[in-house]
């Protein structure tokens, strides 16, 4: 007895005649829809209900197919053939233009970025005139929470190599770099 896999395959490369499938519902079925074969249902009787009379021979429905694809050539109308010199030149893409946010984001990021390294002191730095905190001392990097204080020791923090950073420091870094990835996502 074959496998149900063996008579499948069979059945795909076309070995199987309609007689050989006729007692198996689901070959039959497969037959019927790859190929367009229809073969009447097998009615199974029990060996106590069967008669002396022959057995039918069973015939297909439909005739076979030869499993090719028919191509029909004169039916088809023929396309005109298009010049592709003739076409209009194709329309470049407009170009992007970005959310004005996204620079002031960038920015915005760059300068606490440079801040956190205490590169901001040579510009902001020369003013401090009190305080033992101020850029000449070590501390470089600007105190967010203070900076109305510059002029002071207490606007002035340490870098981050010198382990130095604060909550502002971490917030704005977070938020500005969420603000930059939402607007460059933005269509």
């Amino acid at each position: 007895m074959k496998s149900s896999r063996d008579r499948l395959q069979q059945l795909l490369d076309g070995d199987l005649s309609p007689e050989d499938i006729a007692d198996d519902p689901a070959l039959v079925s497969l037959a019927d829809r790859l190929y367009g074969i229809k073969i009447t249902p097998a009615r199974p009787v029990k060996a106590r209900d069967m008669t002396d009379a022959p057995v039918g021979v069973i015939t297909e429905v439909a005739p076979p197919t030869d499993m090719l694809i028919e191509v029909i050539g004169d039916l088809a109308p023929a396309a005109p053939l298009i010049d592709p010199l003739a076409l209009p030149p194709l329309l470049s893409a407009p170009p992007s233009k970005r959310h004005p946010g996204v620079y002031v984001a960038g920015l915005g990021l760059l300068v606490v970025i440079s801040n956190l390294f205490g590169l901001l002191s040579g510009l902001l730095g020369g003013n401090c005139l009190e305080g033992d905190l101020c850029p000449t001392t070590g501390s470089t990097r600007i105190n967010w929470m203070d900076v109305q204080n510059l002029d002071t020791g207490y606007g002035w923090s340490l870098p981050l190599q010198d382990g130095g950073y604060g909550l502002p420091d971490i917030v704005a870094v977070v938020v500005l770099t969420l603000a930059l990835i939402m607007l460059l996502r933005r269509k």
